[in-house]
């Protein structure tokens, strides 16, 4: 198979979203996935197709809302729960962001986030959503029930254990250090497979991606009511 695979998941991935267009309000579509399983990558490309053919988008990074080291490696829990519990400050994206797009069907709002390489408060993003705007939510553990009922479409991106921390070691080691693989197995890991379990994808993505090979992904989980030949992607 050719790397046009890949262009057409993403072109079949924006027909089927803006088919979901709620109108005039804006839609917010969750990608989420494991560690290292392509949320990123992804959410980039459907953001620069959608934007090619002038449909309003607005991404969100669910990582730009970390906590500070000190709630999130707070010692009173066990790793896994510390990267369940304490990573992300899932309350303040509900209010600050999601609730006010659901609420209100817009925002325009300036946010300063933690740079997280020095732990400061240095980062700032703007969120523009007005009607129309179609949201891309991106990052871990968003069938959370903070976010769940605030998204109205989810994909997720499959990837096996061992894929991740190949991955892990292409992305993460070079800047943290062989001490980041451990933390995947004794921490990122094992919170993952509690949360999975609990939060089966098979029963809450609309969409499920085999994202193991960047050039040809496989679709595993497709909406029934959708035309099949867009469909037709791996």
């Amino acid at each position: 198979m050719s790397s046009e695979t890949r262009q057409n998941l993403i072109k079949n991935l924006c027909s089927l979203i803006t088919l979901k267009r709620l109108g005039d309000k804006p839609l917010i579509v969750g990608i989420t996935g494991m560690d290292t399983s392509g949320k990123t990558q992804l959410t980039a490309e459907l953001d620069n197709f959608l934007k090619n053919k002038n449909i309003p988008v607005q991404t969100i990074h669910v990582d730009d809302f970390h906590n500070p080291k000190s709630i999130r490696y707070a010692s009173d829990l066990p790793e896994p729960e510390q990267y369940y519990e304490r990573s992300i400050d899932f309350n303040r994206l509900v209010h600050e962001v999601l609730l006010p797009i659901r609420r209100r069907g817009q925002i325009d709002i300036t946010l300063t986030h933690l740079e997280l390489l020095s732990d400061t408060w240095s980062l700032q993003r703007r969120y523009n959503v007005t009607p129309n705007t179609i949201v891309l939510l991106e990052g871990v553990f968003l069938f959370r029930q903070e976010t769940r009922p605030l998204i109205d479409f989810f994909v997720y991106l499959h990837v096996s254990e061992e894929v991740i921390i190949q991955r892990a070691r292409l992305r993460d080691v070079p800047t943290q250090g062989d001490e980041v693989i451990r933390k995947y197995y004794t921490k990122y890991l094992p919170a993952q497979r509690k949360y999975l379990k609990k939060f089966r994808p098979d029963l809450f993505a609309d969409v499920v991606i085999d994202n193991t090979d960047w050039v040809n992904p496989k679709i595993l989980v497709w909406p029934k009511n959708f035309p099949s030949e867009v469909h037709d992607a791996n």
